[in-house]
């Protein structure tokens, strides 16, 4: 197969942005585009629309439908074909294909080189890429029957591994709706349940180990940080190991059925994510952005772990975040003050058994995306090595 020059095949346009000074460029009909809509490999609607006398006094470009757009800057490589006629900013680039290039099958090339183009991106603040780049890019040429065969392919293997994206969206999404039903909003109690005070229902508390330095070889016992603590769940892909002394693993040491607090961060929408601990005889612990917390029979961690990562709940802890030095942080003493809805032990177990199925079918959602991107990137590799 030969390999030609994307500048042999393709021509560019580029975009601008209107002054946004100007109040009669904005508002319009006609849809204006910046990296933040490039949110898929088709663009279908943005975020902004600008007038006739926007895309006049200005440099950006109106840019057909079915045309491939690459993001130059902020989100490098990044590339999508508009559904739409669409005008472009700055950071945009449009990508004209010649008779001998099909654009679907340039869209996938371009995905599959995002890495290089990155690594040729250049700029004290934000990296771009200069259209020399773009041409520069050496682009395998087979026949365009051949073209439409690999897009074809490379579209099928992709919609599948959006359809076991969507699974899973939906399986949380039932959850979520199977929670509401069951106990109603937790900061209006429709269902009218007893409220009373967490601290009344919590055993024991404690935050995490200070020490965060890593042994030189990364041996240890694993210490679980904010972000190993998921919505939901704890992930172990990457552990942070820290050698503790037997003082340190006495207080630290988790057991089955802790919840895993996330105390404290910059982002005040991960303050109060958690997850509930699993295992029954690993030596894990935890670090001070955490709290561990210990409930009594009466209040099952699965269902208190739900309400603080449903959006209903978050808002019952907003009122005891508080601010310092740039960070979000809630002490165990804001958490204890917090009241909460308390159904029966009965109704809480009958929604951890809905939890532990939907739990179950999101990992059998989750093994098959991963089976589908495996797929997916190994057909890309192929079509364009």
């Amino acid at each position: 197969m030969k390999f030609v020059s994307l500048g042999d095949l393709v021509t560019t346009k580029g975009g601008g942005t209107p002054s946004k000074k100007v109040q009669a460029y904005w508002g319009g009909s006609i849809p204006w585009a910046s990296v933040k809509d490039l949110k898929g490999f088709s663009l279908s609607k943005t975020q902004d629309f600008i007038t006739p006398a926007g895309v006049e006094n200005s440099s950006t470009n109106i840019i057909p439908e079915g045309t491939v757009i690459l993001a130059t800057r902020m989100a490098v490589g990044k590339a999508c074909i508009n559904k739409m006629a669409v005008a472009i900013n700055q950071d945009l680039r449009a990508l004209f294909c010649s008779d001998d290039l099909l654009p679907q099958y340039l869209l996938w090339f371009l995905f599959s080189s995002i890495e290089r183009l990155e690594a040729q991106a250049s700029g004290a603040t934000v990296k771009g890429i200069t259209v020399e780049v773009i041409k520069n890019l050496q682009i395998p040429l087979p026949p365009i029957d051949e073209q439409r065969r690999i897009a074809a392919i490379l579209d099928q293997a992709d919609a599948i591994r959006r359809k076991r994206q969507q699974a899973i969206a939906l399986t949380d999404e039932l959850l979520r709706s199977t929670f509401l039903e069951m106990f109603g909003d937790p900061v209006i109690n429709p269902m009218g349940w007893e409220v009373d005070y967490i601290k009344n229902h919590i055993l024991h508390a404690n935050n995490g180990l200070s020490r965060r330095r890593k042994t030189s070889e990364n041996k240890g016992e694993v210490v679980l940080r904010l972000q190993d603590i998921k919505t939901g769940y704890i992930s172990f892909q990457n552990v942070n190991r820290i050698a503790l002394d037997e003082s340190e693993k006495a207080r630290y040491l988790l057991k089955k059925n802790d919840l895993l607090f996330i105390r404290v961060n910059g982002n005040k929408d991960y303050v109060g994510r958690c997850a509930v601990y699993k295992k029954n005889s690993e030596n894990t612990y935890h670090n001070d952005h955490i709290i561990r917390i210990q409930t009594s029979a009466e209040l099952t961690p699965d269902y208190l772990a739900f309400v603080f990562n449903h959006p209903s709940g978050k808002k019952l802890l907003r009122s005891q975040i508080k601010t310092s030095a740039g960070q979000y942080t809630i002490s165990q003493k804001g958490i204890e003050s917090i009241k909460l809805p308390m159904p029966s032990k009965k109704v809480q177990d009958e929604f951890i058994k809905a939890s532990k199925l939907s739990e179950q079918a999101k990992s059998n959602h989750q093994k098959a995306l991963t089976e589908s991107n495996n797929l997916f990137n190994s057909l890309l590799q192929r079509a364009f090595k």
